[in-house]
């Protein structure tokens, strides 16, 4: 594979793939979010970061070992596998926001993680958090927050619902409640077990504050139309 190094990054890619067109363009994104990501938990890893970037997601599963097929994970405590090719560019925010924080603390909560990973995202399919969150409150296919904290209940929805609601409610904690105690709270082993110490209420009672923040907000119909047929295309349901 061909290697391109950068202050935080070390890219592997191979000859003649999308990824080799585009590394000073992947490298300068990922270099931007992880100064973002940095900035907003107050950490900087003392290790850089190594991406391989792969073209389809059966050769991430060949190159990581496990021969499954994935389009993207992080290997802790610095590696990330992803695809880059034509169709799919799993780059960004995400798993790079894993990494980071988990520097920090590796809570067991996958809604805590994902919420994290998914607050920095902003968006699910190029649509917004807040905006899904909604939408699938008035569709009556919300998920409770306090629900989605038990991980086996996470696990058991597909992540085009509980991703962009774990990111809307995180963004919420954060505005509300601010950087300090959410730190607090991602400090713990099992971030759920203390949200009503660190927040002064039960994760039912925030939940029904986060609802009640979502419905001030509306959506046109032209979205609404957008993400429905995104849910059909990938055969989504709850």
């Amino acid at each position: 594979m061909q290697t391109f190094e950068t202050e935080h990054y070390i890219f592997h890619y191979g000859a003649g793939t999308a990824a080799e067109r585009d590394i000073e363009k992947i490298a300068a994104l990922q270099e931007g979010c992880f100064s973002h990501i940095c900035a907003v938990l107050g950490l900087t890893p003392d290790f850089r970061i190594e991406y391989f970037l792969c073209d389809s997601p059966e050769e991430v599963g060949r190159i990581c070992g496990d021969d499954e097929p994935c389009n993207g994970f992080a290997d802790l405590p610095s590696r990330i596998y992803a695809v880059y090719n034509d169709a799919v560019q799993c780059v960004g925010f995400h798993e790079d926001a894993h990494l980071i924080s988990f520097v920090r603390n590796r809570p067991i909560c996958p809604a805590v993680t994902e919420g994290l990973a998914m607050y920095f995202d902003r968006k699910w399919w190029g649509i917004e958090n807040l905006d899904w969150t909604g939408y699938y409150l008035k569709t009556g296919r919300y998920l409770p927050m306090d629900r989605l904290l038990d991980r086996e209940v996470f696990f058991a929805h597909n992540c085009a619902f509980t991703y962009p609601i774990a990111g809307a409610f995180t963004d919420w904690l954060l505005t509300v409640y601010g950087r300090e105690r959410y730190g607090e709270m991602y400090s713990q082993p099992n971030p759920a077990a203390v949200m009503e110490q660190v927040y002064g209420k039960a994760p039912a009672a925030l939940n029904a504050d986060f609802e009640a923040y979502v419905r001030l907000f509306r959506t046109d119909d032209a979205l609404e139309a957008r993400m429905e047929e995104l849910l059909r295309q990938e055969g989504v349901e709850a």
